[in-house]
């Protein structure tokens, strides 16, 4: 494949073109999230806080 003797090395290579598109999906995800100020950070019902 490719030229590439082995396995290990297309192997790598998939693995790391998966690793990139897993990150990409995880921050796409992920916006915006936990950027909450200390005191504007939504507060848990139930916990007796407040």
């Amino acid at each position: 494949m490719f030229g590439l003797e082995g396995v290990a090395v297309p192997l790598g290579f998939a693995l790391t073109i998966l690793s990139a598109l897993a990150c990409v999906v995880y921050g796409v995800l992920n916006w915006n999230r936990g950027h909450y100020p200390e005191e504007a950070r939504p507060r848990r019902a139930g916990r007796g806080e407040g």
